[in-house]
């Protein structure tokens, strides 16, 4: 058999993730807090990926096939790799508002479990004579662990690891305009940022997944947003509100420490010739770019009771959040060609045709049950979004479930 060398397709796996919404640090396109008013936001994330769009729209194994042949005879065979990645993550924030129109906002995501399975099989391929049969994938594994290579195994891991923290800002700037106002428009700008606290993902593995932001492919080094959103409240009695979200997420180059093959010798055996005297070489993702656009729809506003929440004002309360709301979201990213920056041109190049430029288009839906007009300062969240429902190119094909609540509090 021929040197084995899967080397370029199961690499890709370090960072397979495209699952969260960007910028997840806020909740609505504008909103912003009350001055002195502060909102405890708990969410739980279930992400998942078995699937990709390929440079031609059609849907793919995230890793690709390898054929095998005898040196100058028949094909052995075909060994398909099927992988799918899960995600549980718990997301903290905590937003405070500085004055009525600017926000600031601190997401702490904490990874509570991640499963990855490369789940090979294989596709038997010619008669061989020697034999008196075809290969069969365990002739395979038996040849890979003659060469100190055994076959790769599911692994699980990031048990209560740390992520990126989040910070942010929102300025809503359409209140110091009037027309905006009359014409029930409003419009904000916010800015994010990561604080580098995940880990990445273990370089001797070939099937390990970090907890970076970059890793999980969910929102730059630094993410601009510029929302607007349009109300409503005069024609449809506030029962529709349209927004749309234009966002661009810069990524910095990353420094990795290329593997030696400890754990996979024929795989991951790569410092002699990617890195630096260290092992060190550089990659960027690639930055992010695209719009959201958000129908927000108001089936039921509940009863305005006067309550301690309103002061015992019916009037006041019908301004608090409705009983049941509806979300319905599209979003479009274009993803930047990832570069790869190392002493091997032709192993840059190898990996950066599986990282081409592309884009996802993800459907999302969310459901709010909000009571405070009850006299409950509560709200429960449920979200659905997938990127797998419309083709896309060179992009991952995940989704997400969220569950999540949030409080809001006022100590002056």
């Amino acid at each position: 058999m021929r040197n084995f060398n899967i080397t370029k397709t199961v690499f890709s796996l370090f960072i397979a993730l495209t699952l969260l919404p960007a910028s997840f640090a806020y909740a609505g396109y504008t909103e912003t807090l009350g001055q002195g008013m502060f909102l405890i936001d708990e969410s739980f994330v279930y992400s998942w990926v078995d699937s990709m769009w390929d440079n031609d729209g059609n849907s793919a194994a995230m890793i690709e096939e390898v054929e095998r042949y005898e040196p100058g005879g028949g094909k052995q065979g075909v060994l398909i790799p099927e992988p799918k990645a899960e995600y549980m993550i718990l997301i903290n924030k905590l937003q405070y508002g500085i004055i009525d129109n600017l926000s600031l906002v601190l997401a702490i995501p904490v990874v509570l479990h991640t499963h990855v399975d490369p789940n090979f099989r294989w596709d038997v391929g010619d008669y061989m004579r020697q034999l008196g049969r075809p290969y069969s994938e365990q002739d395979f594994w038996d040849w890979a662990q003659s060469m100190g290579q055994s076959e790769p195994q599911a692994w699980t891991g990031n048990k209560g690891v740390l992520s990126d923290i989040v910070v942010g800002a929102r300025f809503r700037w359409s209140d110091y305009i009037k027309q905006f106002k009359e014409n029930e428009w409003a419009a904000a700008i916010t800015i994010t940022g990561v604080i580098p606290t995940g880990r990445l993902a273990d370089e001797e593995e070939v099937v390990a997944a970090g907890t970076t932001m970059w890793e999980l492919a969910t929102q730059g080094d630094i993410g601009f947003h510029l929302s607007f959103d349009k109300k409503f409240k005069k024609k449809l009695d506030g029962r529709l509100t349209i927004g749309l979200d234009l966002f661009y997420e810069l990524f910095f180059d990353k420094e990795l420490t290329a593997p030696v093959g400890i754990n996979h010798p024929l795989l991951l055996n790569l410092r002699p010739f990617v890195g630096d005297e260290n092992g060190k070489y550089k990659k960027n993702p690639g930055d992010f770019s695209g719009f959201a656009l958000k129908f927000d729809i108001v089936p039921v506003k509940g009863p305005a009771w006067g309550t301690w929440l309103s002061g015992g004002d019916k009037e006041k309360a019908k301004n608090f959040p409705p009983l049941l709301a509806i979300g319905i979201t599209y979003t479009f990213t274009h993803l930047q060609q990832t570069d790869w920056m190392s002493q091997s041109e032709l192993w840059d190049w190898d990996r950066e045709e599986l990282w081409r430029p592309g884009y996802m288009n993800n459907i999302g839906f969310d459901v709010t049950f909000s009571f405070f007009r009850l006299g409950a300062p509560l709200q429960i969240y449920g979200r659905y979004a997938s990127s797998a429902l419309i083709p896309g190119k060179n992009a991952r094909a995940g989704s997400t479930v969220t569950g999540g609540l949030r409080i809001p509090l006022k100590f002056w």
